[in-house]
């Protein structure tokens, strides 16, 4: 994620409460819930939003409708259905928003929407008896926030069914290892297990390669290089003292002052690297598992970010 993005840098006080906080979050879940409610009216006689808007394989691929593979993720058969999607988003997504951005963690909602749907709709295409036929809801994408979640903060425990406590990479485990065993034995679910599966493996490979929208070459708005410094102090050049003609004596290799560390000039992308395992490191350890290094990371930033609130003043 780049720099600029992240909470400590902005310089902006967030509230902690449900409208104070993650925008991209809080917007899907009022889209969805708009949807559901606008789908329930009927507007329009003989014609459903699912009509128009839920993936069929068919339509994707012969039709052209291509759309139906990211309106179908805004569309939910009940309002359970709906519910336990939204509940898991806000869970894992808000801390997700914080820490990639509201423009990164959108892009990568979006491409996992698409890409689970798409999962699906080729697999339903190819298969030899099609079931369901149908496929509507953000389930994929969803899966795939809990899983790039999980890989942040294995330990976090979520409430399965609202009351029993639960790891989340025990509880993104079965879920996957459950979709997987019924894909193998050709089961009939009711739900589209490819989406969950595709989701799941989308946010693994998003964590893993990096897939961010901020470090893609057609990135807009890229920000400045930016350079960590030593945070040793510049050491004086040592005074030549004049010539005596008692003994002399000269400092040991234990005793001899060691030389200033060079200054290292770190490209954005390692920095965004490095500020991400420390993030990273700070949630699995906290703070006392860092490093000294680690530490001056973080002041550089914190310093940077004073240094921009500041000349905004």
């Amino acid at each position: 994620m780049g720099i600029y993005d992240r909470e400590y840098y902005r310089g902006e006080t967030r509230g902690a409460g449900l409208f104070s906080t993650a925008p991209v979050c809080r917007a899907i879940i009022l889209l969805n819930v708009a949807v559901f409610l606008l789908d329930r009216l009927n507007l329009v006689p003989h014609v459903t939003f699912q009509d128009l808007f839920a993936a069929h394989s068919d339509a994707i691929f012969y039709r052209g409708h291509v759309w139906q593979l990211l309106t179908a993720t805004f569309l939910h058969a009940t309002p359970l259905h709906l519910i336990a999607n939204m509940y898991f988003l806000w869970l894992c997504g808000h801390e997700l928003e914080a820490m990639y951005g509201p423009r990164d963690f959108l892009a990568f909602y979006l491409s996992a929407a698409v890409a689970s749907t798409f999962a699906w709709a080729a697999c339903n295409a190819l298969a030899t008896q099609r079931h369901p036929t149908m496929m509507l809801g953000a389930s994929g994408a969803i899966f795939a926030v809990a899983a790039l979640y999980a890989l942040f903060y294995p330990r976090r425990e979520i409430l399965l069914m609202f009351v029993i406590p639960v790891e989340v990479w025990l509880l993104v485990s079965l879920y996957v290892a459950y979709d997987v065993f019924m894909i193998i034995s050709g089961g009939e679910t009711g739900t589209a297990v490819v989406a969950h599966v595709a989701g799941a493996s989308y946010g693994y490979l998003f964590k893993r390669f990096d897939f961010r929208w901020s470090r893609l070459p057609i990135g807009v708005g890229r920000r400045p290089k930016l350079r960590i410094v030593s945070a040793d102090p510049p050491r004086e050049k040592p005074v030549p003292r004049p010539a005596t003609t008692g003994p002399t004596w000269s400092p040991g290799p234990a005793t001899a002052s060691k030389p200033a560390s060079s200054t290292a000039v770190v490209p954005e992308e390692q920095l965004d690297a490095r500020l991400d395992d420390i993030l990273a490191k700070i949630a699995r350890e906290g703070r006392d598992g860092l490093t000294d290094e680690d530490n001056r990371v973080l002041q550089e930033a914190s310093r940077r970010a004073r240094n921009r609130r500041s000349d905004r003043l």
